[in-house]
């Protein structure tokens, strides 16, 4: 039992680390104005829920700005099991978040 928790621990910290690479690459080769990467998989870095503001995505439609966060992440998103990905210009993003 004691291993099993070490390996629990080890992949929550993996996670972390994952988490934290992923929001850098987007904010530098997206430049990102907002980035949120969670872990949904529970700590075990299998799934993630992506959320990425970016004036690249200004007069892309959304499965262009899907596309080009796949290319950014393409090495990561290889040893995913799902994601989910919500992309917005700054202007939406800002808009958003003054509604909520």
């Amino acid at each position: 039992m004691l291993a099993i928790r070490s390996f629990k621990r080890a992949a929550r910290c993996f996670s972390s680390a994952a988490e934290e690479k992923m929001a850098v690459a987007l904010r530098q080769e997206l430049s990102a104005t907002h980035v949120k990467v969670d872990d949904i998989s529970g700590g075990c870095g299998s799934m993630y829920k992506i959320e990425v503001a970016s004036p690249t995505f200004e007069g892309k439609n959304v499965v262009a700005q899907h596309r080009l966060v796949n290319q950014v992440l393409k090495e990561e998103i290889a040893g995913m099991h799902g994601l989910t990905l919500k992309t917005y210009t700054p202007a939406q993003y800002d808009r958003l978040s003054k509604i909520v």
